[in-house]
């Protein structure tokens, strides 16, 4: 099996080079261009920022399946044809003995595996994309709303401060830090932990999960004291009497509002 999903990972990269699917700075720009948010002013961008980044998260996942479909509907089958050529020409065999019907359910018995590993693929690089992509979206409505911020890597994720770096290390009480994770399902404890361990009393978690737990919130917002952004909705449905869970609406309109005086 290991073999096998060695193999497959092989055959995917192929897919996805030859298939030439964007990378997600591509993806983000293409679904911005066709939003039309450039137009935008900044103060607009910040009242309806909750409006704006959901419209972006969810027309950007609309391009990236558009690229995916093309590049693997014919790239998986034609690869898969090329690394196994003795199962293809099983499948042709049956054709011509037993009809078409029967080669196809002959196709899907013996090449099950390879797309059972196929499609966990797809599903493992869209994770991994959405990531990033959530990433680049908030950042370019950053960008649309001439908020300052400074890009800083880190093992889990990037964090953005906010407006920069040198003001951070002179006064962390005027900055903020925003940190960008799409899902709460993976790593959010170590998220939160290397957080924590900032010492900054502004660190926002930025998130398009709406599966959130009363449990993500004791951890983050009551242990470690870290503000988690969401959809305006979520908060509103599930977590209005929390203080620590703010909409992105009250984030860009208020908490924004009042660090942005002393910058």
């Amino acid at each position: 099996m290991a073999e096998l999903r060695k193999q497959i990972a092989d055959l995917m990269r192929r897919v996805r080079t030859r298939g030439n699917l964007p990378s997600s700075k591509a993806i983000v720009d293409e679904a911005f261009k066709q939003l039309d948010f450039g137009e935008l002013q900044p103060d607009e961008v910040l009242t309806r920022f909750n409006e704006l980044l959901r419209r972006f998260w969810q027309h950007t996942l609309v391009v990236l399946e558009r690229y995916e479909e093309q590049a693997y509907a014919e790239g998986i089958p034609r690869e898969l044809i090329d690394q196994y050529p003795d199962l293809f020409a099983e499948a042709e065999r049956v054709a011509s003995q037993e009809g078409f019907r029967a080669s196809i359910v002959q196709i899907f018995a013996s090449w099950y595996p390879m797309l059972r590993l196929s499609f966990l693929s797809i599903s493992q690089s869209r994770m991994q994309r959405g990531g990033r992509d959530f990433e680049l979206q908030i950042e370019r409505l950053f960008d649309l709303a001439r908020i300052p911020y400074h890009e800083q890597e880190r093992e889990h994720r990037t964090d953005l401060i906010l407006p920069d770096l040198a003001t951070h290390k002179r006064n962390r009480n005027i900055t903020a830090i925003v940190s960008v994770k799409r899902t709460l399902r993976e790593r959010w404890a170590e998220v939160a932990q290397e957080l924590f361990a900032l010492r900054s009393p502004n660190v926002y978690l930025f998130t398009a999960d709406e599966n959130i737990s009363q449990a993500h919130v004791r951890q983050i917002c009551q242990t470690y004291n870290i503000y988690l952004v969401v959809w305006d909705s979520v908060k509103a449905a599930r977590f209005s009497a929390e203080p620590l869970v703010l909409s992105y609406s009250a984030w860009a309109t208020e908490h924004l509002a009042i660090l942005r005086r002393h910058w």
